[in-house]
């Protein structure tokens, strides 16, 4: 990566902000995308990336660039709870606990640990039906 792509990529995500704060999404994600193909190792990039196609209920999607985005720093404890929070939203209870078993194996937090009692609780219920 040249340097001046990375420069130009932080100007992309400064620009897909400025887009975000005006609700205009779809332009928000094509500016993300471009700022991560010139700076694949950009991590707030994919997270707010994935965030907009969150939003859009598109939640396999929205774990898929987070996955993306955890093979450049897959110690970043963060992205796994995001993905466990896409997947608890998209229904699918057990690969959230797998998820959120990632992030507390990177990082003891009590939101993760919160979260985790969340996603088993739902699992019981699941279970109990």
């Amino acid at each position: 990566m040249k340097n001046y792509d990375a420069i130009e990529s932080d100007d992309l995500y400064d620009m897909a902000l400025e887009w975000i704060r005006y609700k205009e999404y779809d332009k928000a994600e094509h500016i993300l995308k471009r700022a991560i193909e010139l700076n694949p190792h950009f991590i707030y990039a994919y997270i707010t990336l994935a965030h907009i196609i969150s939003r859009k209920k598109n939640y396999s999607e929205a774990i898929s660039v987070l996955k993306k985005a955890s093979k450049n720093d897959p110690k970043f404890h963060r992205l796994y709870f995001l993905m466990a929070k896409n997947a608890f939203k998209s229904g699918d209870f057990f690969l959230s606990l797998k998820y959120i078993d990632r992030a507390l194996d990177a990082r003891r937090d009590e939101l993760y640990t919160r979260s985790r009692r969340v996603i088993q609780k739902k699992i019981a219920e699941y279970h109990s039906r």
